[in-house]
């Protein structure tokens, strides 16, 4: 009876370790994993949307905003406001940091309503996104923090990068491979994967980039040291928004 429930006639371990460990592909002699293709892909689709609303929407920005600036607005706002609630200092760089680094996160993941392998369920890509926080961390711990104090709290935060690896891999990794078993099941591949997918894929990516920002934020914040509150903030968040 097992070939009326698997689609594909392979057992259940072979069907989550395919889904987890899936062949790699040869790039000019190298041997990647299909979620370096989807990392290129995004990076791709974002370069493309920047270009053209930088070239057919900016210049048409008014005093009186029409539907479309105030959505642009409203994001930027949205970002604006998370780095204002952890520091003030270097909002030039931050704001822009964590805008990028949700929509890097929220399209890569966005992206398996198409068929293709979401960018974060590669441990690779999550660790170099963590990494890329952490060293931000080091950087502002040192300058505003002193070279002694900088390095202990480095040092303390380290976690960090740890963190938020597992964090978004597991979150990312956990959603598709439930995708993976309902297309492998016979008699749940035909209305029921299209549902959830549309489900778990926006939960997923919206809930994971927000948690990322937010979270980059209050770390960020908390070692440049400006506010006081940031610590019992953060400490609340994290417990709150482990997903």
């Amino acid at each position: 009876m097992s070939y009326l429930l698997l689609a594909e006639g392979n057992t259940l371990g072979e069907t989550l370790k395919h889904a987890m460990l899936p062949e790699k592909i040869n790039l000019l002699g190298m041997s990647v994993g299909p979620s370096f293709f989807s990392a290129i892909f995004t990076t791709a689709i974002i370069l493309l949307l920047c270009l053209l609303i930088r070239i057919f929407v900016i210049p048409k920005f008014k005093n009186v905003p029409g539907k479309m600036q105030m959505c642009l607005e409203g994001i930027v706002n949205f970002f604006d406001n998370i780095i204002n609630d952890s520091t003030h200092k270097y909002k030039g760089f931050l704001a822009p940091y964590i805008f990028t680094a949700a929509c890097y996160i929220c399209l890569g993941t966005l992206i398996e309503m198409l068929g293709i392998r979401p960018v974060m369920s590669d441990i690779n890509a999550c660790i170099g996104m963590a990494l890329f926080t952490y060293l931000q961390l080091v950087v502002y711990s040192f300058i505003n923090r002193g070279p002694i104090k900088g390095l202990m709290h480095s040092v303390q935060e380290f976690t960090i990068a740890i963190s938020f690896s597992f964090r978004l891999f597991g979150s990312i990794l956990s959603g598709l491979l439930i995708m993976e078993l309902v297309y492998s099941y016979l008699w749940l591949s035909f209305v029921v994967p299209a549902f959830l997918s549309v489900i778990f894929t926006l939960f997923h990516a919206f809930i994971q980039s927000y948690v990322f920002a937010m979270l980059s934020a209050l770390f960020l914040g908390d070692a440049i040291g400006e506010k006081k509150e940031i610590l019992p903030k953060k400490k609340k968040l994290e417990k709150g928004l482990s997903v």
